[in-house]
């Protein structure tokens, strides 16, 4: 049995009381009569029917649906019972259009049939049991389709209004950056420098400055030489 079943009766009952009671005082109103005892009759009488269809419903017709039936809605809703029961996420298919259209169509039904030939049965006796069995089954679910398609137009207005709804810029906030003192790079010193340099003898740029043009020199006359004897292989 479904755990939210008690609310699910207790809700349908309440609404179906509420609108019943309501649009009957609003006739006596209109009708000039004492809307007071048209209210609490309709409400009295529609909240008897109601609370016996939703029972026949969630108590009844659809746990045996559920264990018995067949068909993509009641799969999903038989991993719907197991997901809730074992606290485990089952991988639930996706619904469709169709499945919300013909969702608890067939438990609605039934149940109004029930439910409507027992109550026509008490009011007119054996008589009653036909007609409030054909009656219920039919009023019920079209109820019931009706409830679908109001929900499934909600369910589109809503898709609708999120996708068209512009999406609010945030402001950027300005960040306050600090800037610190970087120290320049120090050219790179050879071995030797860094070896006078642990004695505490430190040289200038200058200096370190020649040194690197003498070494550049050293490279380039060095290149010439090995060309030159590159040369003279070739040509012997």
């Amino acid at each position: 049995m479904d755990p939210s079943a008690p609310q699910t009766v207790a809700k349908g009952v309440l609404i179906t009381s509420t609108v019943c009671g309501l649009t009957a005082g609003l006739y006596g109103v209109v009708k000039s009569q004492p809307p007071g005892p048209l209210l609490l009759f309709s409400a009295l009488n529609s909240g008897i029917a109601s609370a016996t269809f939703f029972s026949i419903r969630e108590y009844l017709i659809g746990p045996v649906l559920v264990l018995s039936m067949p068909g993509k809605q009641y799969e999903l809703r038989r991993q719907k019972l197991k997901e809730t029961a074992e606290v485990v996420p089952t991988n639930v298919s996706q619904l469709t259009w169709g499945d919300i259209r013909s969702r608890k169509v067939l438990d609605s039904s039934i149940s109004g049939a029930l439910a409507g030939s027992i109550l026509n049965t008490w009011k007119r006796g054996r008589s009653g049991t036909v007609p409030g069995l054909a009656t219920g089954a039919v009023m019920c679910g079209l109820f019931q389709w009706a409830f679908n398609e109001f929900d499934i137009l909600r369910i589109t207005h809503i898709s609708r209004v999120v996708h068209t709804q512009p999406v609010p810029a945030i402001p950027a906030v300005p960040v306050a950056t600090y800037s610190l003192p970087v120290a320049a790079p120090e050219p790179p010193r050879s071995l030797t420098d860094r070896i006078f340099a642990m004695f505490g003898r430190r040289i200038s740029d200058e200096e370190y400055l020649n040194r690197v043009k003498a070494q550049r020199d050293n490279h380039v006359r060095r290149i010439e030489q090995l060309e030159r004897e590159r040369n003279e292989t070739r040509e012997t």
